[in-house]
């Protein structure tokens, strides 16, 4: 289903980063995870993940941001490092909302090299969620998109990952999303941990939208279990949507940072707990 954009906010957004693999800041905690809020005009707030544990909520107390006000919490996807502060958000009296794709509470495994298989899946009780099987408007000028279609012969980033503990049967993340942001700077894409790849990424939202230009693009590539092609790759579909900005933390790791840093003329921007960006 196509979406339809009418506008884009006139008014400046902020995107925050509540908990990320690494801190930007002494005050601040880190953990293998990752939790956005995104200030919109007028005063909504929206937030993206909720990391591996409560960090989150300590962190965002630590930035002045009230995550237990957010209009609504978006799931990139149902990995417990995305996932696993939701508990703790719905103790902290938060009544918003929560939309995912149909797949997130599945069961799902990781190769560990410990034992053979760790349990990868969605680990919290949680109320009532709404369903996205592809896109949905979430609030003027933001919208969330899944069901990224896999392209032949383009990367995408699910290796080591399996729906039996048998490791036998891959997981394709097909809950893997990302939201479109209609700043007045343009458009953003704020993803998770992009386990569909970028370019599919990037590709989809074009088909869907039109959209061949982005200005910034937040988050994890999921570039930490590549190589320099896979790089070279993602940088090649960056400078072809003329991207101006991108930050990237989490899963990106970092070799991909640096070769990404080194090789784009755009502006490259570390991520971690605290960092804000400005739209």
């Amino acid at each position: 289903m196509a979406i339809q954009i009418t506008g884009q906010y006139t008014e400046p957004c902020k995107v925050s980063v509540l908990c990320d693999n690494e801190s930007l800041s002494d005050n601040l905690g880190s953990e293998w995870g990752l939790s956005m809020a995104l200030q919109l005009p007028g005063d909504d707030l929206w937030l993206w993940d909720c990391g591996a544990s409560p960090l989150f909520l300590k962190n965002a107390q630590m930035m002045d941001i009230e995550v237990a006000k957010a209009k609504g919490l978006v799931l990139s996807h149902g990995h417990w490092d995305h996932t696993g502060g939701m508990d703790a958000l719905m103790q902290a009296n938060f009544m918003g909302p929560v939309y995912a794709h149909p797949d997130f509470a599945n069961k799902r495994y990781s190769i560990n090299g410990k034992d053979g298989s760790g349990d990868a899946s969605f680990r919290c009780e949680y109320p009532g969620t709404i369903i996205v099987r592809d896109n949905a408007e979430l609030d003027d000028s933001l919208f969330m998109v899944t069901e990224i279609p896999r392209r032949e012969g383009f990367f995408e980033a699910t290796e080591g990952l399996f729906v039996d503990p048998e490791l036998t049967q891959p997981d394709h993340v097909r809950d893997d999303a990302f939201l479109l942001l209609m700043s007045n700077s343009g458009p953003i894409v704020v993803l998770g941990c992009c386990h569909s790849g970028l370019a599919n990424s990037l590709y989809h939202l074009r088909e869907l939208t039109g959209i061949d230009s982005v200005h910034a693009i937040l988050g994890g590539l999921h570039l930490y279990r590549t190589d320099v092609n896979e790089f070279e790759n993602t940088a090649k579909v960056i400078e072809e949507f003329n991207v101006r900005t991108i930050a990237a933390g989490h899963c990106t790791g970092k070799k991909g940072y640096d070769f990404l840093n080194q090789r784009l003329d755009c502006e490259v921007l570390p991520m971690g707990s605290g960092s804000v960006y400005e739209f």
